[in-house]
């Protein structure tokens, strides 16, 4: 019997530890169901948007995990966007994300309410209403984008749009000012800025050395890092996303002005949550949700020069070409049409 003895002592410690683990565990998983408790989200705020439905996604869920808010983003393209105010079918939206181009139509329209804050007053004028209805919150500027091989190879890289125009010897990857209103953004600012006519004259030097004018945003980088071109005409953001993934690419902003799109916001007239609106507004212009973006590969430009995130960018003194406020929209189809038939389907 006494040799048993020391094999019963054995299956007691074993049996010891086993309860011990299975209480610790217990204890860990109740710790972490209080931990994880639901929250009950105690306010709802519903926006129209045009920006991607992922990118909506990833700012919704972060300011709910941050504020307790749920934010609703209804997306939509721009002209549903302004079809909806037109009509009045706007009951329960309290707020729009969109282009500021469409949010200009909209306080002119008088669809949106006043709104100042310490922080929006912190943005530059360029990047907000006069009358303070609406607020830029990112830009992303056009960019040079150039293969580093052709850097290397050539003493001369063109730094301007004339520049670029009088290269004979570049290769061009650019997107099709038709397909995207990013790119069209290059166009109109130019026309503003140099006039119509010596814009269609600089565009038709640059025709013969594009090698594709592509279909989406992306493409002309690709093709630059891939060396099917030397120079991409891109927005910065898809530039910068392929010199992550790295890419041999370097961005050069065009001395002689860039084109730029404005991602604002505004809060609307009849919202009844002017507060918790204004709240999140003030949440765009900070850094949280630039690091969130950030993480899932989306890199723009804040319009809030005080936040940690506008420092990282190297290009923080970046010369612009005019608004492109000047042309209403049937004046921007007029030059876009006249582009498209003396210069895009032209050999």
């Amino acid at each position: 019997m006494r040799r048993y003895i020391p094999l019963l002592i054995i299956g007691l410690c074993v049996l010891f530890v086993v309860l011990a683990s299975l209480l610790y565990m217990t204890q860990s998983v109740g710790k972490k169901q209080v931990a994880d408790k639901f929250i009950p989200v105690t306010k709802t705020l519903t926006v129209y948007t045009t920006i991607p439905v992922e990118m909506a996604s990833i700012i919704a869920n972060e300011y709910q995990k941050e504020a307790n808010i749920q934010v609703n983003f209804i997306p939509v393209s721009k002209d549903e966007l302004l079809n909806h105010f037109q009509q009045d079918d706007i009951e329960n939206i309290d707020m729009v994300l969109t282009d500021s181009r469409v949010l200009e139509n909209l306080s002119d329209a008088n669809k949106l309410t006043s709104n100042i804050s310490e922080e929006e007053d912190i943005v530059n004028e360029q990047f907000k209403d006069k009358n303070n209805s609406w607020i830029g919150v990112w830009y992303d500027p056009i960019v040079f984008c150039y293969n580093l091989d052709y850097v290397k190879n050539n003493w001369h890289i063109p730094l301007t749009w004339d520049e670029l125009a009088q290269n004979n010897n570049i290769k061009i990857g650019m997107t099709d000012f038709m397909v995207a209103s990013a790119a069209a953004n290059v166009l109109y600012s130019l026309s503003e800025d140099k006039n119509v006519e010596n814009t269609m004259m600089l565009m038709q030097q640059i025709h013969p050395k594009v090698v594709r004018y592509a279909k989406y945003l992306s493409t002309p980088v690709r093709m630059v890092g891939m060396g099917e071109a030397d120079i991409a005409v891109s927005v910065q953001s898809e530039a910068i996303r392929y010199i992550n993934d790295n890419y041999p690419l370097n961005i050069i902003y065009p001395k002689d002005g860039t084109a730029y799109q404005l991602t604002a916001v505004g809060i609307v007239k009849d919202s009844k949550q002017q507060v918790e609106a204004n709240h999140f507004i003030k949440w765009l212009l900070g850094d949280d949700v630039q690091i969130s973006l950030q993480k899932n590969r989306y890199y723009y430009v804040p319009t809030n020069y005080t936040s940690l995130t506008y420092k990282e960018f190297a290009g923080k003194n970046i010369k612009f070409l005019a608004k492109n406020n000047v042309f209403d929209d049937n004046a921007r189809n007029a030059i876009l049409d006249e582009w498209v038939t003396n210069i895009r389907l032209k050999n």
